[in-house]
């Protein structure tokens, strides 16, 4: 009898001793599934380098962005415009340049002038053409406070106006990428969308690269659009921040 309770002793310190082996070999394995996939996740991830973000960008700005990884200095991407391209830090601005941050980090640097209820005309009688010179950009994404100007400046002098302007900006950096936009649409405008629409074929016209980001609002025809506006429609609501940064957002990273 006590032969037996042995044997079976040691059947059952057999059988514990390769169930336990099993078991580690499966949790060794699994543990090494789980870190190759999580491996290859990674090299996934480091392995989308800049060019894929900026597919949506033109060549020039390509070529900017292929200079700042040669050279290890940061592309400047300078933001300018009216209150509508505020530099309060919940404004589009500083929305587009957290998600620079995050997509390109060090390749892009990115800056914001606002001149607050300014028109065209001012920015010329006031020469603040020259602190976009100053900051010497290499890409200006530039809102030429094409509703400041409506019903005050016309269209025919906005356009004459920024011909001035980036003359100036022009003759001081002739590789100088400029990008125009249209300020924020408003409701159930007449002669605003047209103006919109001078400016794009203007941008054409010259050889700047136009980015409208009308198409991410509500059809300004609809009173939807008011929800995405305060003070007299001249500044974005947080809706409206939102809007105009999604579509730039997507423009700058193809996200």
């Amino acid at each position: 009898m006590k032969i037996f309770v042995n044997i079976c002793a040691a059947i059952v310190l057999i059988v514990t001793i390769v169930a336990g082996k099993i078991y580690w070999n499966h949790q060794a394995s699994a543990e090494a599934s789980s870190t190759s996939t999580l491996s290859n996740s990674a090299s996934k991830v480091s392995s989308k380098n800049w060019e894929d973000y900026a597919e949506n960008l033109p060549g020039s700005v390509k070529e900017k962005l292929k200079k700042a990884e040669a050279s290890g200095k940061p592309m400047k991407l300078l933001i300018v415009g009216s209150q509508s391209t505020s530099t309060d830090p919940k404004a589009w601005p500083e929305m587009l340049k957290q998600t620079l941050n995050h997509t390109y980090g060090s390749l892009v640097e990115t800056s914001v002038l606002e001149y607050k209820d300014e028109t065209t005309l001012d920015f010329v009688r006031n020469q603040d053409y020259k602190d976009i010179i100053k900051e010497k950009p290499d890409v200006l994404l530039f809102e030429p406070f094409l509703l400041n100007d409506n019903g005050v400046v016309g269209i025919t002098n906005t356009l004459d106006n920024l011909n001035v302007i980036m003359s100036h900006i022009t003759a001081a950096d002739k590789n100088l990428v400029t990008i125009l936009q249209p300020s924020q649409p408003i409701y159930n405008a007449t002669n605003y969308p047209k103006e919109a629409e001078a400016l794009g074929e203007y941008a054409k016209v010259n050889g700047y690269e136009y980015v409208n980001h009308w198409s991410a609002w509500p059809d300004y025809k609809s009173d939807k659009v008011l929800d995405y506006l305060v003070e007299k429609q001249r500044v974005p609501t947080a809706k409206g921040n939102k809007a105009w940064s999604s579509y730039l957002e997507k423009y700058f990273t193809a996200s």
